[in-house]
């Protein structure tokens, strides 16, 4: 499966992709990488392009998107 991050929190996953392999009951939350000043529910994560919760399964081809929350004013 694939993990793709935009924005900043490329850098800190070291890439805007990453091929993660997963195993029987794998989740959303175990696949994600995160700056230590954030929690998962600071993010937006997606699930092969719809709305996922951290605890989301996940499958072989799956592809989660990881996305800063935007902010502005």
């Amino acid at each position: 499966m694939v993990v793709r991050y935009f924005g900043y929190l490329s850098d800190y996953a070291g890439g805007r992709e990453r091929g993660v392999e997963v195993g029987k009951g794998a989740r959303v939350r175990d696949v994600i990488v995160l700056p230590p000043d954030l929690s998962i529910e600071d993010v937006v994560v997606l699930k092969n392009g719809r709305p996922a919760s951290p605890d989301d399964l996940l499958e072989d081809g799956d592809v989660v998107s990881v996305l800063p929350h935007i902010s502005g004013g």
